[in-house]
């Protein structure tokens, strides 16, 4: 055992020293040791302080990790930049504050450090701690251990400078060079915490903190300069001066204001164009998403809303025009056929056009190609039937046949509906006749309009002489020949015609204007040699008329009272055909034979202009003709005063008829 005082080697067992005589072993209590390190504050002090400046390194730590995740929530906003403003205001206050009281405890250290002697003892006491029955000790020679479930525990550690006392503490405790004077060691994390236990590892003299107080200044100020770093840092990256620019929000906006947006940030826009039906021109989405950090220079993707376009599909199938239209967003497809040189199925037309713009819910129309096939224009209107045809790509050949059709429809087609023919093939339509099977049928010209009676005329030879629109609205007209009789068409046609006006000279039946009724007189050529009842009957079968209904002649014609007589022979014979009335008047004259025919709807004939008459249509035009002309009536009867009367009652009731006759025509 090498003795403290001295320094020679004595015994293990040895009590006193063999050299000096100085005792080797002292009796050293636990007591004893916390009395002594109760004499030490600045242990206690240097630890509290190492923790608090752990605690707020962890607190730094924490803050600065805290700033970084709300860094990401700077771009553009504000409200959250000035918040962080005011946090880093406040740390930096918490620091200033931390800085004072790391001040006022190295200040009192200070202090502490004066109030001791140049042995670095306190002033004004001895150098050695007196303890009963112990060997002083120097105070800084000894640290407390860090403690463990409220167990105390106390190290003696070695240094190049121990003195004899500190060897005397570990001899009398019984500790073998150096080791704790407790059951528990102290762990190794305590010993890596306590500045003392560092300061003997790396061999420096143990202290009050003599190793750590010249940090402490520069700490502090490194900590606040991080801490103002971090709040600059916070300020000038939410202001876009480092860390890249933020991508803003752009959809919605047209593409001119969100390339000039990108423009100011100094950003590039890469457009792509996305069809749509609406928001055209617009972005419909972008990338990378809002708030996102770009580096300057670097690319946000624009989709661009641009119009839906109709793709070619001319030449294609059917089925694969309709998916290629699907593709682009077509929802709504109808297809049609149309007679085509092109292979059946083959698409020759779309609507709307190739190229043009459209919108999914848009009715796309496909026109397929069909083979050559003949319409069923069966019933219809000629003009309708010719044009369907002529459309349809075919020639047609047209034959008026008489038929009990409609007049002006389609009776019959050869090649029949449905055949397949050529491209441009002929078509021979067979249509009811607009026309008159004869000029001697008077009865189916009121079948047929003024226009195509017009029409007719002409083409049989007849000219238009004079024409005028009567005061009920019809024509009145008259139609001439050479040698094949006259027509003439009027609202009274019973009546014998007279000169019309001078300024008669419009065709008014080619325009369409309708007549009440038609009369012909017959050309010389087809005169009967007698005024009786199997003449009448001739001319009735060659107008195509029926049986006779009614007959009257001169001998059984019974005049009306006071009606002047005639010297002349006549016959006047009446039937029907269909809705309409028909006579035959032929009279014997002087000159020669006269023969008419007229031919009227029964609405021409009122009850009112029969009932003289008895209701004979024969006799009233007879009466019309023969009597109310004055062509042929012989000198009056002697009885002046009844032929008079009678005279007038006749003029009366004929003017009434002729009255009654033009209102029923209209």
């Amino acid at each position: 055992m090498k003795c403290p005082r001295c320094g020679a080697n004595n015994a293990d067992d040895a009590r006193v020293c063999g050299s000096c005589g100085a005792e080797l072993v002292a009796s050293v209590t636990e007591d004893d040791v916390d009395e002594l390190m109760g004499q030490l504050p600045t242990v206690a002090a240097q630890r509290r302080e190492e923790e608090e400046r752990t605690r707020l390194l962890q607190k730094f730590a924490e803050q600065t990790r805290v700033l970084d995740d709300e860094t990401q929530l700077v771009d553009g906003e504000t409200q959250l930049v000035d918040g962080e403003t005011q946090l880093v205001d406040g740390e930096t206050q918490l620091l200033d504050g931390e800085r004072d009281e790391e001040t006022r405890l190295l200040q009192d250290e200070t202090r502490l450090l004066d109030d001791r002697d140049a042995d670095g003892e306190p002033a004004g006491e001895d150098d050695n701690v007196t303890v009963p029955g112990v060997i002083p000790v120097d105070a800084t020679q000894l640290r407390p251990v860090a403690r463990q479930h409220d167990e105390e525990h106390f190290v003696v550690r070695n240094t190049r400078d121990y003195d004899h006392d500190a060897q005397s503490i570990n001899l009398a405790a019984g500790a073998d060079n150096f080791d704790t004077i407790t059951e528990k060691r102290p762990s190794r994390r305590d010993s890596r915490r306590d500045p003392y236990a560092r300061s003997a590892r790396k061999g420096q003299e143990l202290g009050e903190g003599k190793s750590r107080s010249k940090l402490r200044p520069f700490l502090a100020l490194l900590l606040v300069a991080l801490v103002l770093g971090g709040g600059g840092a916070v300020l000038t990256y939410g202001m876009e001066l480092w860390g890249g620019k933020t991508v803003p929000s752009l959809v919605g906006e047209s593409q001119a204001n969100a390339e000039a947006r990108l423009a100011e940030k100094g950003l590039v826009a890469r457009i792509e164009a996305q069809p749509a039906d609406d928001a055209i021109g617009k972005v419909l989405s972008q990338d990378p998403d809002v708030g996102t950090r770009v580096p300057e220079g670097g690319e946000v993707t624009l989709v661009i809303a641009t119009n839906r376009m109709i793709p070619e599909v001319i030449g294609m199938s059917e089925g694969d025009a309709r998916a290629v239209l699907q593709s682009v967003g077509a929802e709504q497809i109808e297809t049609v056929t149309r007679p085509s040189g092109e292979p059946e199925g083959t698409v020759i037309d779309v609507s709307p056009g190739q190229g043009q713009p459209f919108v999914s819910r848009s009715v796309v129309t496909l026109t397929v190609a069909a083979p050559f096939t003949v319409p069923d224009v069966l019933g219809k209107k000629e003009s309708d039937a010719l044009g369907e045809l002529q459309g349809a790509g075919f020639a047609t050949e047209v034959e008026y046949i008489t038929s009990d059709a409609t007049v002006r429809t389609v009776v019959e087609t050869w090649p029949g509906p449905g055949e397949v023919i050529e491209q441009g093939g002929m078509v021979h339509v067979r249509i009811s006749s607009p026309y008159p099977s004869s000029p001697l049928h008077l009865a189916e010209f009121l079948g047929h309009s003024s226009q195509d009676i017009d029409a007719f005329l002409e083409s049989q030879g007849y000219w238009f002489v004079q024409g005028m629109l009567d005061s009920y609205g019809n024509a009145m007209q008259v139609y001439s020949s050479e040698g094949n009789g006259t027509y003439t068409f009027s609202s009274q046609p019973y009546s014998r015609p007279r000169s019309l006006p001078e300024d008669s000279s419009s065709n008014v039946m080619a325009t369409g204007v309708p007549f009440a009724g038609v009369r012909f007189d017959f050309p010389a050529h087809m005169m009967p040699i007698a005024a009786d009842q199997p003449a009448a009957e001739w001319l009735a079968g060659e107008c195509g008329y029926g049986q006779i209904e009614d007959i009257c002649t001169n001998g059984s014609f019974a005049l009306p009272a006071g009606t002047r007589q005639v010297s002349v022979p006549f016959v006047c014979a009446s039937g029907k055909s269909g809705d309409s009335v028909w006579t035959i008047l032929i009279v014997n004259t002087s000159s020669g034979m006269r023969a008419s025919t007229i031919c009227a709807k029964q609405s021409v004939y009122s009850a009112g202009d029969l009932a003289p008459f008895n209701g004979s249509i024969s006799q009233f035009v007879a009466y019309q003709e023969i009597y109310q002309s004055g062509e042929y009536v012989s000198a009056p009867r002697t009885n002046t005063t009844a032929n008079n009367q009678g005279a007038g009652q006749g003029n009366n009731q004929g003017q009434e008829a002729q009255n009654n006759g033009k209102q029923q025509g209209q």
